[in-house]
């Protein structure tokens, strides 16, 4: 009858082992975090999801069909990105509700909004003018910012543009709006701004 030994033989573990075993747990890791992303990313970006978030938050005309670009519900804030029809919309209109939890409330949603462009970065959009008016949003008077210059796209004819971003308080959500139209002349640009921006109506 053999014997068995009395004690377990000790495996002395490299370092180089624990290396390639934590390199691998994280690379699984990277895997399924990227999988997951991307799958959040695809369904942000579907148009029937970006277009009912966006009516979820507000209801609003655009001239003609409007398209969803973007739709994002997470941590109980909604945000919305909206257009005319085309490569290059004439009317872009990003939304967002938010729950308000004090100060930190108007953080977040800056850090939200600051973070998702409308479709024009510093090269393509030259502002000329900044001035600030009182509005009503949502039945509030509010302080809405109001930029004008000059929109140019690659390969494209230049566009007056015409930007407004504010914000109201209703109950606990704040509400913000950015939106930009562009036309090659300044006055319908400004007027496809003001007709946008008094369609808006809070949804609660």
């Amino acid at each position: 009858m053999t014997e068995l030994p009395s004690r377990i033989p000790q495996y002395k573990v490299s370092i180089w082992e624990t290396i390639a075993v934590v390199l691998g747990a994280i690379a699984v890791l990277g895997v399924g975090l990227t999988g997951l992303a991307l799958k959040f990313l695809s369904n942000a970006a579907t148009p029937q999801r970006a277009e009912a978030i966006a009516s979820n938050i507000m209801t609003y005309q655009l001239p003609g069909n409007s398209q969803g670009l973007l739709g994002i519900n997470i941590a109980g804030a909604k945000v919305a990105l909206v257009a005319s029809e085309g490569d290059e919309p004439d009317i872009q209109l990003l939304m967002a509700r938010v729950p308000v939890n004090g100060e930190s409330g108007q953080r977040r949603i800056d850090r939200i909004l600051d973070s998702i462009a409308l479709g024009a970065d510093e090269e393509e959009l030259k502002i000329k003018s900044v001035r600030a008016e009182n509005r009503a949003l949502c039945g509030q008077t509010t302080g809405i910012a109001i930029r004008e210059g000059i929109l140019k796209y690659p390969e494209s004819p230049e566009k007056s543009t015409v930007i407004y971003r504010g914000s109201v308080v209703l109950g606990d959500s704040r509400y913000v709006v950015n939106l930009l139209a562009s036309d090659v002349d300044v006055n319908a640009a400004r007027k496809k701004a003001n007709d946008v921006f008094n369609s808006l109506q809070c949804r609660r």
